[in-house]
């Protein structure tokens, strides 16, 4: 069997046998009669190897958008799909992908490049960086590169790419709600853990004059919004412009995307003394997003075990 067959009918034979009852294609979850987003993000393969488990959630996640009804118009993958930047885990992980219901649309982790300028990456999956308008949204793919500061890690999207988001903004419709696709978070969310990015304030500035911005990201790996930590709350305190008006004219949300593999604990629960990525498949998925003319409904998607 070939390696292309091999992982579809792996990811078929997992989204059966991890769920209660036969698995079948399944509806879509309720949203908006606007365009349908399916959402990926954190993978982290560490090589060529189909039959491991990071490999295997992936091909999962996979084989359960296909079975939606109706199927995704966008899929959005949201960094990470190396762990140590192994040119044979970004095939793989390509290769995987390659079996989406459609288009997909992926930014970088650092996961993906490790200190490489990601050229790998490139010739597998494009430019880390893009603007490409759809109907009834625009998305923004942004790369968050790492770097260091005196708190320790963090994320930068860094003065010539803000310059460059700046020239696209101006180009942009401002009555269309943008959809900004990131791997770290662009409000901090949990500093020791390098879940911010040092310059997320100035490039949350500039969409400011769009009235509806929808931020999605990887990098915390997990899909729960807790009331208890502001930033997965969507408290984007210090950005009034973007908070809603009490007239509901504008609205920024920043929405956690669920890890494939390897879900961290929550900050909430006390800092680990080495945080690092856990086992899984618990706390692992994908998520589902529906866009409307004035709202978005997103719902993450967890793997039942």
């Amino acid at each position: 069997m070939q390696r292309r067959d091999f992982l579809r009918h792996l990811g078929l034979g997992l989204a059966a046998g991890w769920v209660a009852g036969p698995w079948r294609p399944s509806l879509a979850p309720a949203g908006l009669p606007g365009p349908r987003l399916a959402l990926l993000a954190d993978a982290h393969l560490q090589d060529g190897e189909a039959r491991r488990a990071p490999a295997q959630a992936l091909a999962r996640a996979v084989a359960e958008i296909n079975g939606l009804s109706p199927a995704p118009d966008l899929i959005l993958f949201a960094g990470d799909l190396a762990h140590d930047g192994n040119t044979k885990a970004l095939a793989l992980g390509r290769e995987i992908l390659a079996d989406l219901p459609g288009p997909l649309a992926a930014v970088m982790g650092e996961g993906d490049h490790q200190g490489g300028d990601g050229a790998a990456w490139k010739a597998l999956l494009g430019e880390p960086r893009f603007s490409r308008s759809y109907p009834g949204f625009h998305l923004l793919g942004l790369q968050t590169s790492p770097a260091s500061s005196p708190q320790g890690p963090v994320f930068e999207v860094g003065q010539e790419q803000r310059g460059w988001l700046a020239g696209e903004l101006a180009r942009i419709d401002g009555a269309k709600p943008l959809v900004v696709l990131s791997h770290a978070p662009l409000p901090e969310i949990y500093r020791p853990w390098g879940q911010w990015t040092r310059d997320g304030a100035l490039v949350l500035n500039l969409l400011s004059r769009f009235p509806r911005v929808y931020c999605f990201h990887g990098h915390v790996h997990r899909a729960a919004v807790s009331s208890q930590l502001s930033a997965f709350s969507q408290d984007l305190t210090g950005f009034d412009d973007l908070s809603p008006s009490e007239n509901g004219k504008r609205k920024t949300e920043n929405h956690p995307l669920p890890a494939t593999a390897w879900p961290l604990p929550s900050p909430l629960q006390g800092t680990p003394a080495f945080p690092c990525p856990g086992l899984g498949p618990g706390g692992c998925g994908w998520g589902w997003a529906t866009l409307g003319a004035n709202d978005l409904r997103y719902q993450p998607r967890v793997f039942q075990v």
